[in-house]
């Protein structure tokens, strides 16, 4: 398993098990409303990219089976 890929709303979310990173990307805006993704195991550690996490991106790393703690939300 390579990358796992979901895509909520308008932003698409991949997460890389392997090395415990992933990023998300606006369909529209690309990388100017996107960001990186740490993970330590499966729950999310810090993002980048922008201010707040979108409610899409969290609901595509819950979807794809790993967990954000409500600080991020």
């Amino acid at each position: 398993m390579d990358k796992l890929r979901t895509h909520k709303g308008k932003f698409g979310v991949v997460i890389r098990p392997a090395d415990n990173r992933g990023y998300f990307e606006h369909e529209d805006y690309g990388e100017e409303w996107g960001g990186g993704l740490w993970f330590e195991g499966k729950s999310l550690t810090d993002y980048d990219g922008v201010y707040e996490l979108p409610a899409e991106v969290i609901a595509g790393i819950r979807e794809l089976g790993y967990t954000v703690a409500k600080e991020f939300e």
